[in-house]
């Protein structure tokens, strides 16, 4: 399983409300509660914050917070953007616009979620990615977007 198996257009929202991190997770976190990906919204979010609490997840503008527990149904990523940068515990001490919420199974530590983790860092590593992935204004262009960014990814790393 890639992290484009993972993709699913009805957990992208490029126009959140929320105005801070706490906000954003459980907006998130809310949509993958409602897709059933998730078996408890609470422990979910849990789980999410314990991870937040052992170091920085943003950078660049992006954050990438991530749950690893037995809450989680199926692994999944939910994609928000915000209409105003939200502080974030980032390494470059910059608000964030663009979240990606990673969800993955215990059990699945190292089949998806490292390698679900590695794939989207990979993909967001290059800023001309997050800069016109940011200038998406539909769920739609955003996700096939990103998958062209992964596919040149996965062509790289196969070169």
């Amino acid at each position: 399983m890639n992290l484009l198996d993972i993709l699913d257009l009805d957990l992208i929202d490029l126009d959140m409300d929320a105005t801070d991190k706490d906000g954003v997770l459980k907006q998130l976190s809310s949509m993958l509660y409602k897709k059933g990906n998730i078996k408890d919204l609470d422990k979910f979010l849990e789980a999410v914050y314990e991870r937040e609490s052992i170091g920085e997840t943003g950078l660049g503008g992006i954050a990438i917070p991530h749950g690893l527990t037995d809450q989680v149904i199926n692994a999944s990523v939910a994609i928000g953007k915000v209409k105003q940068p939200v502080e974030w515990e980032s390494l470059d001490d910059q608000p964030v616009s663009l979240i990606f919420l990673l969800a993955a199974p215990t059990g699945d530590l190292q089949k998806t979620h490292l390698q679900n983790l590695s794939q989207l860092a990979s993909v967001v590593a290059h800023k001309a990615h997050v800069d016109a992935l940011m200038k998406c204004e539909t769920k739609e262009e955003f996700f096939e977007l990103f998958e062209t960014y992964f596919n040149e990814f996965t062509k790289r790393k196969e070169a």
